[in-house]
């Protein structure tokens, strides 16, 4: 992968992980329907189909996804990423 299109998955995956703390600090417990499409509009610019239903999950839960998903992407262990979320 090169150099930008790298970079341009980690901002995706970072405007993911800002959507959901706004979402959080708002007080909502799980994703609703703008939320979701526009995660999923993010994901898909990071090149990630979302493989099932984002509408409904519990903020954590995505949260705990995409951590993972910029552990992959930076080459880490995708549980060094759990520390982040506070799990």
């Amino acid at each position: 992968m090169n150099v930008r299109a790298h970079r341009s998955r980690q901002i995706a995956l970072d405007r993911c992980l800002q959507l959901l703390e706004e979402a959080q600090v708002r007080g909502r417990v799980r994703i609703d329907g703008p939320l979701g499409a526009s995660l999923r509009r993010h994901l898909e610019r990071a090149g990630v189909i979302a493989d099932h239903r984002l509408e409904g999950r519990r903020i954590d839960r995505v949260l705990d996804d995409i951590f993972a998903l910029q552990a992959q992407l930076l080459g880490q262990d995708p549980e060094d990423s759990r520390h982040h979320n506070g799990s």
